[in-house]
């Protein structure tokens, strides 16, 4: 059995600007093959990053499999949501199952820390708050020091649609077109690449499990899509967003003017009824009027 003396993290930042963009194609290819191996016989990894990437030469295998599970298998339980926040999937970040899919976005996390030699937030607290900006789309910012069609590929990896994502063998063959036909930069230093002296304290890049902090992101994204939607309906009242339509009804000898007060039609109809009574046997003529100022809020 090879001797592997390193993981991918470790090899990134001590030697990141003396890799060649060759070198770092075949690394991800040597990763993006073993992900298909296992796809293929129906298991996902389930805890992808660059820590579980066992490197050594020329060669680098994917490792600790102990979370891994049939794709067939129930992953319901939510104290399976076990990982990395950066690397996690956002559609698992919203308590959803595990899926291959979850697994190329991982994947598209390491391109990105491949391209940049840094790991992904590393400036951030990795907190429900991070959780619930990379499910609302968040992802590290882009560099245009890569390959040609490297970006767009890192892209279709992250994508917050899982269905939208690449398989595995799809990006293997990427890969390779890029390695074999992509014009490959010098990696030139600069303050946007390269290996930072400290990460954020709060960062954290070891795997642990995440079903509480999930739990509190839901909780918030609840309470702000309420606020969210109470501000809007407010807004419409304030704006007199009324509907013209009055119905007259007579009841009794009494004219009912019947107002109904309606929310934008975006929003799901909500009606307001006000009755007004207005004495129709009064003995005024004809040619007199008696008004009646009324004072009401909504």
């Amino acid at each position: 059995m090879p001797y592997y003396n390193s993981d991918l993290t470790h090899y990134i930042i001590k030697d990141f600007f003396n890799i060649h963009w060759s070198f770092k194609l075949t690394i991800l290819k040597n990763i993006i093959d073993g992900l298909a191996d296992i796809h293929g016989v129906n298991i996902i990894h389930r805890d992808l990053h660059s820590g579980n990437i066992l490197f050594s030469d020329l060669k680098a295998r994917l490792c600790d499999l102990g979370t891994s599970k049939s794709a067939t298998e129930s992953t319901d339980n939510e104290e399976e949501i076990y990982g990395i926040i950066p690397y996690v999937a956002p559609e698992v970040l919203q308590g959803k199952k595990y899926t291959k899919a979850s697994d190329i976005y991982s994947f598209g996390m390491i391109m990105w820390e491949v391209m940049v030699g840094r790991r992904p937030f590393w400036d951030r607290n990795h907190n429900t708050e991070l959780i619930i900006e990379i499910c609302d789309g968040l992802r590290p910012p882009i560099i245009t020091n890569a390959p040609g069609g490297y970006i767009d590929l890192m892209k279709k990896c992250w994508h917050s649609d899982p269905v939208k994502r690449p398989i595995a063998d799809e990006i293997l063959k990427e890969i390779t077109e890029i390695y074999h036909y992509g014009h490959k930069p010098i990696i030139i230093k600069s303050s946007d690449i390269g290996p930072v002296t400290t990460n954020n304290p709060k960062a954290i890049y070891k795997s642990r499990y995440l079903s509480d902090m999930i739990k509190s992101a839901a909780s918030t994204i609840s309470l702000r899509i309420q606020s969210v939607t109470s501000e809007l309906v407010k807004r419409k009242f304030n704006d007199n967003q009324l509907d013209n339509s009055i119905d007259n009804r007579f009841d009794n000898g009494k004219n009912i003017k019947r107002i109904k007060i309606i929310k934008d039609e975006s929003i799901d109809y909500i009606t307001t009824e006000l009755e007004f009574d207005i004495d129709t046997k009064s003995d005024q003529s004809n040619d007199e009027y008696i008004t009646n100022e009324i004072d009401f809020d909504i």
